[in-house]
């Protein structure tokens, strides 16, 4: 079970510390969203930028979760320090980029969008994440047709994990662990916890059943 902090909603000037303290609390995966201003709204970070925060924290694993329209062009660095890397599958063309990834030597996922019918996913040696919001619109509340979405394609069995992106909060996380979801991003919900530890332990117990 991965739980995955994503800072796109947390201020710039907060996100060093914001990341620190959940750090502290438990929390092992960062996810670095990065668009192109063009597949989906500008913002997230630059390979740069989150290889700067991760030298003020430390000791994090990283995944990145590349919104553009030409991940060929972005791979490269970011595969030098995540170890998996999601794409979105409603691109010109998938593959190459999961190839890419691959051959890099980090994970390769796609990300699905909400509208996408999952009967064009195939079977394959990659991950799926399962978006519950727009991609690129953080901050926006879960959709629920994520949930069954997601249990759509675990009882397909063809892919190691299922995850879900998106406004995931505590009130989602027994209707995830009934559709056997094993990879969790949040954002807002994660990092302004007042307990962050809590949320973390709380999550682990209710979607890991």
């Amino acid at each position: 079970m991965k739980i995955c902090g994503s800072l796109w909603s947390i201020p710039p000037d907060e996100q060093a510390r914001t990341l620190t303290r959940a750090a502290a609390a438990g929390l092992a995966w960062v996810h670095w969203d990065s668009t192109d201003g063009q597949f989906a709204a500008p913002g997230g970070f630059s390979s740069d930028a989150a290889q700067g925060l991760l030298e003020q924290v430390g000791g994090m694993n990283s995944e990145a979760h590349l919104m553009v329209n030409e991940p060929l062009q972005h791979i490269d660095p970011w595969a030098g320090f995540c170890t998996s890397i999601a794409i979105p599958f409603e691109i010109g063309d998938p593959w190459s980029a999961l190839r890419r990834i691959e051959a890099r030597g980090a994970r390769p996922a796609l990300a699905i969008s909400l509208e996408t019918p999952l009967e064009l996913i195939p079977a394959g040696s990659f991950d799926v994440l399962v978006m519950a919001v727009v991609s690129g619109q953080a901050g926006s509340p879960f959709d629920h047709r994520a949930v069954d979405r997601a249990a759509r394609l675990r009882e397909r069995r063809c892919h190691e994990a299922i995850g879900v992106d998106g406004g995931v909060s505590p009130e989602q996380f027994k209707p995830l662990g009934l559709a056997s979801v094993n990879w969790i991003v949040s954002g807002s919900s994660l990092f302004v916890a007042d307990d962050v530890g809590t949320w973390i332990s709380q999550c682990q117990r209710d979607v890991s059943r």
